[in-house]
C-alpha cells in the first residue's frame, strides 16, 4: 500500500467513525487517536535512540 492509498484509508475511516458518533465523541476520538499517536511516536523515538545506543556500545 502506497502514501496515497494509506491517507485515502484513513480519510474514509474517519468519514465512517464520524458519521455514527455526536461532535462531543468525534472530538475525545481525536484527542485520544492524537495522544495515541505522540505516545507511539516517542516510544519508537526512545527504541531507535535505545538500539543506536547498543550498537555504539558494541562498536567500542
Amino acid at each position: 500500500m502506497d502514501a496515497y492509498e494509506w491517507s485515502a484509508g484513513v480519510y474514509a475511516l474517519a468519514v465512517a467513525l464520524s458519521r455514527s458518533m455526536t461532535a462531543e465523541e468525534t472530538e475525545r476520538m481525536a484527542l485520544l487517536f492524537t495522544q495515541l499517536g505522540t505516545t507511539l511516536d516517542t516510544l519508537a523515538a526512545l527504541r531507535q535512540l535505545e538500539e543506536g545506543g547498543r550498537e555504539t556500545e558494541a562498536g567500542l
